[in-house]
């Protein structure tokens, strides 16, 4: 992670990294995910997504470029300077969303103690709990819809109540932006980032694709029913099955291990 990446992630609590993904890596993630979209009744928020909304869910069992993307180095440099080496991918999957969809509203906003939902700068290094990463699998603009987020409120010790959230997290206030992301780019963001999903404004599909890690020692999903395949570890190297493990951190002598043994 370089000096100019942890500058601009501690004061806006997100990252852009750019060319991850090849236009044609983007196209062949795009194709997949359509293979594999099923109709979402109500959007995260509970409201009637009206056909607007599709999810898409086992990626990992279309192979690349999902698995690529489990420990793609511009990713991984990142993670390991916000979260830490040891690192767990919690859960990946997609969401379609189509012109004038209800938005996913604004979420998050306030750091804490929770180890899942906290920010922190000590001597020099960034702490931080669930990370996302969402991959830009076609060019996004401002005026698109998409991505919004308030900048810098990853670092907010002050809690709002819900009438007063409304007014501040209101799509098109003066806090809240949209964020424009070049095809093939990935922004890294926080939890503890006031973030959320403007209503869709162009007429292709907005494809998103969202990977969300954690330190190894750490879960906050419910890992059950969101662990890759068996057909999917078998496609993965050793160290990128290390990425399912379930949450522990040894301790001690060396003989202990650090959780980087894959148990699958």
């Amino acid at each position: 992670m370089t000096d100019k990446q942890r500058y601009l992630f501690d004061l806006q609590g997100f990252l852009i990294v750019e060319n991850v993904l090849s236009d044609e890596q983007c196209e062949q993630a795009k194709a997949s995910i359509d293979e594999r979209l099923h109709p979402m009744e109500k959007t995260p928020d509970g409201y009637d997504a009206k056909g607007t909304w599709h999810s898409a869910g086992g990626l990992m069992e279309a192979g690349e470029p999902f698995i690529g993307l489990i420990d793609h180095p511009a990713i991984t440099d990142v993670l390991h300077g916000i979260i830490g080496k040891p690192l767990r991918l919690e859960s990946a999957y997609s969401f379609v969303r189509h012109r004038d969809c209800p938005p996913f509203e604004m979420h998050g906003g306030n750091k804490g103690g929770d180890p899942n939902f906290r920010y922190m700068v000590n001597n020099g290094r960034i702490h931080t709990g669930l990370t996302v990463v969402s991959f830009a699998l076609q060019e996004v603009t401002q005026a698109d819809g998409g991505f919004a987020c308030v900048p810098g409120s990853h670092k907010s010790e002050m809690p709002l109540s819900k009438e007063d959230r409304r007014e501040v997290m209101t799509f098109g206030g003066p806090l809240v932006q949209n964020v424009a992301t070049p095809k093939g780019s990935a922004v890294i963001f926080t939890e503890c980032l006031a973030h959320g999903a403007n209503s869709w404004q162009r007429d292709e599909p907005r494809y998103g694709l969202f990977y969300k890690y954690n330190h190894r020692a750490a879960i906050y999903h419910c890992q059950e029913n969101r662990r890759p395949s068996k057909a999917a570890l078998e496609q993965m190297t050793p160290s990128q099955r290390c990425y399912f493990n379930h949450a522990w951190q040894g301790f001690g002598p060396t003989a202990s291990g650090a959780n980087d043994e894959p148990e699958f």
